[in-house]
C-alpha cells in the first residue's frame, strides 16, 4: 500500500466518522428537544401569565395609587401654601 491510498484510506474513514457523527448529534438534539418541548411550552404560558397578572396590577393598583398619591401632594402644597400664609401674617402682622 502505497502513501496516497493510505492518505485516501484515511480521508474515507475520517469522512465516514464525521457523517457518522453529525447524524448521531441531529438525532441527540432531536430527542432533547422533544423532552424539553413542553418545558418551553408551560414556560410561554407562565411568562404569559406573569405579563397578564403584571398589567392587572399595574392598571387595577399602581395607576390608582399614583393618582392617589398626585392628589395627597397636592394636598400637600396646599397647606405648605396655607402655613407659609400664616407665618407671613403673624410676622408682618
Amino acid at each position: 500500500m502505497t502513501l496516497a491510498e493510505l492518505a485516501d484510506l484515511f480521508f474515507i474513514i475520517f469522512a465516514v466518522v464525521y457523517i457518522g457523527a453529525a447524524i448521531f448529534f441531529v438525532v441527540i438534539s432531536f430527542l432533547i428537544f422533544r423532552r424539553i418541548r413542553d418545558i418551553l411550552d408551560s414556560s410561554q404560558t407562565i411568562a404569559a401569565n406573569i405579563r397578564i397578572i403584571t398589567s392587572a396590577i399595574t392598571e387595577d393598583l399602581i395607576k390608582p395609587l399614583a393618582s392617589i398619591a398626585s392628589v395627597v401632594q397636592g394636598i400637600s402644597k396646599v397647606l405648605d401654601f396655607i402655613s407659609d400664609r400664616r407665618k407671613d401674617r403673624r410676622k408682618g402682622g
